[in-house]
């Protein structure tokens, strides 16, 4: 099959190259002042001053976790619809997941199925927004004040979302982001940790790189002098990757703007059509749509037909809870069940045309 329209593309501004190459020859490569210079452009970006760029999206669930609290023993609310880089982390710390059930009209965690899952062992709720929609964080988060949990976010699919008109990155106690590459900000690969407190920020500079917090003070001259009271990660971006995130971030606005008019245009021509769900978005909330997902009964046909054109459809991640490292933790989950049977996640990127969308569509209404 040769493809004509990929489900995802690297967007990569033709300055990035010019930019990368001062880098190289400034004879400073590692984390130095471009990555300082990154997190502070996307700090005024979110409108959060806490953030911390690192290697992944993987890293900084990992820090967000350990900053959380969560150790060998404890219980994670987390759902299964996701990168299985939202659940191993918690798997190396030791903790117990306990599988929430989604709503079946949005795949994201139903808040109403919540307080049934909370015990005296329940440490936090892990919350993805999924293919560039939102969870119902409201609702979430008054279930975590009230148990007294931590909220993290995994917000990997949703860098530029709002959620009742407020940038993603400003209401969880943690949010992670991913520049990996087929990202609407690419890194190459990378990420950041977004917290709300400023112990906590200083925290994560800390776990980040073996414990040792690179901006601080030092009582030394040379910082590996400083005690290390914690144990940290070698988990820190680059001056490389953080050159390409700062060019990507010019041409953002455009780039997230045109995944969110192609996933407009997908709601508007294929609602009311036979065999086919729109997944539930809420008007408030402003979409990024990283990959149009729909709900199919036919999917596998759907599937087929559109790869005989060339255009590239299917399921991003499969549940977590059917890989062997999960399955002590498996559950009854009906909704996730309902979902994961019927999700079809289509192409919606900058890189999509108007013409391609309508002839996405008329595959998709001739084999639903």
């Amino acid at each position: 099959m040769k493809i004509k329209t990929p489900l995802f593309k690297v967007f990569m501004p033709a300055e990035s190259g010019r930019a990368v190459l001062n880098v190289l020859h400034s004879g400073y490569i590692a984390e130095g002042p471009k990555v300082k210079e990154f997190g502070e452009t996307v700090a005024r970006f979110i409108g959060n001053p806490y953030v911390v760029p690192v290697s992944s999206c993987t890293m900084a669930l990992t820090i967000a976790y350990r900053l959380a609290g969560i150790g060998q023993g404890d219980e994670v609310i987390s759902i299964p619809l996701t990168c299985i880089a939202t659940n191993t982390p918690l798997l190396e710390l030791g903790a117990k997941i306990i599988w929430a059930d989604c709503e079946p009209s949005t795949g994201m965690l139903d808040p109403k199925k919540l307080k049934s899952l909370i015990t005296k062992k329940t440490k936090a709720i892990v919350v993805l927004h999924k293919d560039g929609d939102l969870a119902k964080m409201d609702e979430i988060l008054a279930v975590a004040k009230k148990h007294k949990l931590k909220v993290i976010e995994d917000a990997a699919h949703v860098f530029g979302a709002k959620y009742r008109g407020r940038l993603v990155g400003n209401t969880a106690d943690y949010t992670c982001f991913s520049f990996q590459a087929i990202k609407h900000l690419t890194t190459g690969d990378g990420g950041a940790i977004v917290c709300k407190t400023k112990e906590d920020y200083q925290g994560a500079r800390k776990l980040k790189w073996f414990g040792l917090d690179k901006e601080a003070p030092h009582s030394n001259k040379n910082i590996w002098m400083d005690d290390i009271t914690m144990l940290g990660y070698k988990g820190n971006m680059n001056d490389i990757s953080a050159t390409i995130g700062i060019v990507q971030l010019k041409h953002l606005p455009r780039i997230i703007e045109k995944f969110h008019k192609n996933g407009e245009l997908y709601n508007k021509l294929l609602k009311g059509v036979p065999g086919v769900s729109l997944v539930e978005r809420d008007p408030e909330n402003y979409s990024t749509y990283w990959a149009y997902t729909l709900l199919a009964e036919n999917r596998d046909r759907i599937i087929h037909a559109l790869e005989k054109e060339g255009i590239v459809s299917g399921v991003i991640h499969p549940r977590n809870d059917a890989y062997s490292i999960f399955k002590k933790f498996r559950r009854a989950l009906p909704g996730v069940d309902y979902y994961a049977d019927r999700e079809l996640s289509i192409p919606c990127g900058w890189w999509v045309k108007r013409g391609d969308i309508i002839k996405i569509v008329k595959i998709i209404k001739e084999n639903a």
